[in-house]
């Protein structure tokens, strides 16, 4: 659910072209802010249902082809407390029933875009992350192990389309009590510019079971960009689960603003 979270807010903040438009970038850091809310419901292959409200606020610095980024969440779920590992995803239950919220996993992430490339309409990013254990294995809000990953983005822009895609890989840290798998995950999909405030888009996301056994989680988004001004933008977007493993159904929206 974090991971979803966070490549909604990649897709529609335009960061790689949004850079390669804007020289500033070259010479100056630029920062931006984002919070919003992400809920989802389902069984996630357990017997109950799980929802989940997820808030992060999110700190992000750009230079030149360099992005920092830190994503500090609350997280509330409600029902069944799952192995979280920020998506909500596996069937081994730490709690049957009422409910827990608190401080979520600390994301940190660094990614290199290949600016070369950008006069040829194609956009690579290179994105190093780990997942700092900060939300609570007790109480089932994380695992409570550290995760490292590393992801490729591409997107190239065609007319007013931009098809993109995410390649990536984690390797899941180790639970005392369980075994869980590295995981590999990618997503596909396609955005349209219909002017310069409003772009749509939607994407297919499939990725490994955490959890030896488990159905691999796939989800489909759609979403909705709206620019108010050259600070502030706003993303809305809808999911809907494809597996046995992914949320029945859920949303949110991301709210940014940038400064320099």
């Amino acid at each position: 659910m974090a991971r979803r979270f966070l490549a909604v807010a990649m897709m529609c903040g335009s960061a790689g072209a949004a850079q390669a438009q804007d020289s500033f970038a070259d010479a100056f850091w630029q920062f931006r802010a984002s919070s919003g809310m992400d809920f989802s419901s389902g069984y996630y292959g357990a017997l109950k249902r799980t929802e989940i409200l997820y808030v992060p606020a999110t700190f992000q610095a750009a230079k030149g082809p360099w992005t920092l980024k830190a994503v500090v969440p609350f997280i509330r779920v409600s029902g069944p407390a799952l192995l979280l590992d920020g998506a909500a995803e596996g069937a081994a239950g730490l709690r049957n029933s009422g409910h827990a919220e608190g401080l979520g996993d600390i994301n940190l992430s660094a990614t290199y875009a290949l600016e070369s490339l950008y006069s040829l309409g194609l956009y690579v990013d290179l994105t190093a992350r780990v997942k700092v254990p900060t939300a609570s294995f007790a109480t089932g809000l994380g695992t409570g192990a550290w995760d490292s990953a590393f992801q490729v983005d591409v997107a190239k822009t065609l007319g007013d389309f931009m098809p993109f895609a995410s390649f990536g890989y984690r390797l899941t840290g180790q639970p005392a009590g369980f075994t869980l798998c590295d995981v590999g995950y990618g997503s596909a999909g396609v955005q349209y510019t219909w002017s310069e405030r409003v772009t749509t888009g939607l994407s297919y996301d499939l990725r490994e079971a955490a959890i030896k056994g488990a159905a691999a989680p796939q989800e489909g988004t759609v979403y909705l960009n709206y620019k108010f001004s050259d600070d502030w933008s706003a993303n809305f977007y809808g999911v809907a689960g494809l597996s046995q493993n992914s949320p029945s159904a859920g949303g949110g929206v991301v709210v940014t603003y940038r400064w320099r």
